[in-house]
């Protein structure tokens, strides 16, 4: 199968990693695209800097500008340049890394059975590289003696949205089929976008085409901290992470993939870390207070969120 790896570039702080994680696969890429988010193309200038030029001329590379027009943005711009090329495409972000044997084991997990995508587990580390938690994997699937394992909608659905935890992690550790190209455009179901949480919705409705492959082993690592979103907890993005898991409780309560008690659950937990994490934000107040009533089942609740949250979105620019 010919896979494609598709970078959306901004941060050249960690392009030796990155190049390093690439060059080093036991399974290498057919092609990389790299399109250039960075404010003045100073992505593009270091990639042909002669200090890179021997790494660069190993791999197959093609470069070009991108949208500036926020990170989503140029993750829809990549998948144009892809274009359908191949069967299989990994959105990989600048700032996290793939250990070597990470494609030769998600290409197994494809030629195995007819998957949306597999997602890979992966470690957190700290800015300087070094792993320092796991992700919160159910007990189901933690212990499980398979070292991959198919994972449908329903157990998707129910281990993480009513819970509010993404144990699957972001795009860097998914590969994704062709099939699921389409999805990345539009980041909606059951007609609620999903914004701000792009990578656990996009594994939810990617799941929703056929099942994911989960793969136990550890095969690479997100870099918490730095200059990412994860570290800018009164940003925006993290805001919207946080409002994403209601967006998706109320889509997969549409889609009947969640009960109400489920959805009521997320409703609750996300309304309590508001509370804790932002109860002197201006922006999140009226969602702080909204949400208990969603909890409790008050009529008219749900489309006072979505009326919110759209206007979030909307002032964002998500």
């Amino acid at each position: 199968m010919h896979i494609t790896t598709l970078i959306p570039a901004y941060k050249t702080k960690y392009l030796q990693e990155l190049l390093a994680g690439l060059l080093t696969q036991t399974h290498k890429s057919d092609r990389i695209i790299v399109s250039d988010d960075s404010p003045n193309g100073e992505f593009s200038e270091a990639l042909r800097s002669p200090r890179y030029a021997q790494w660069v001329a190993a791999l197959p590379l093609e470069i070009h500008r991108g949208p500036r027009a926020g990170a989503y943005e140029n993750f829809k711009h990549l998948v144009k340049l892809w274009g359908g090329s191949g069967e299989l495409f990994h959105i990989l972000l600048d700032d996290d890394v793939i250990f070597p044997d990470f494609y030769t084991q998600h290409l197994a997990a494809h030629a195995m059975a007819e998957v949306s995508c597999s997602i890979s587990a992966r470690w957190t580390a700290n800015e300087r590289g070094q792993p320092i938690e796991g992700m919160p994997i159910p007990e189901a699937i933690f212990s499980s003696n398979n070292r991959m394992l198919s994972v449908g909608p329903n157990a998707l659905f129910s281990s993480t949205v009513p819970l509010c935890q993404n144990w699957l992690g972001e795009f860097s550790n998914c590969v994704v089929s062709a099939r699921c190209a389409e999805l990345l455009a539009q980041p909606a179901f059951g007609e609620v976008s999903y914004a701000g949480l792009w990578d656990l919705g996009f594994f939810l409705a990617a799941s929703l085409q056929a099942p994911v492959a989960y793969i136990q082993d550890r095969l690479g690592y997100f870099r918490a901290g730095g200059e990412g979103h994860s570290a800018q907890f009164n940003g925006p993005h993290m805001k919207g992470a946080h409002l994403g898991f209601v967006a998706l409780a109320i889509g997969g309560l549409r889609l009947g993939k969640l009960s109400e008690a489920q959805a009521r659950l997320c409703y609750r937990g996300i309304g309590n870390a508001l509370i804790k994490g932002y109860a002197e934000q201006a922006d999140m107040q009226g969602f702080a207070q909204l949400l208990p009533r969603m909890a409790a089942g008050e009529p008219g609740s749900e489309a006072e969120f979505l009326l919110a949250w759209r206007q979030f979105l909307d002032t964002h620019g998500f």
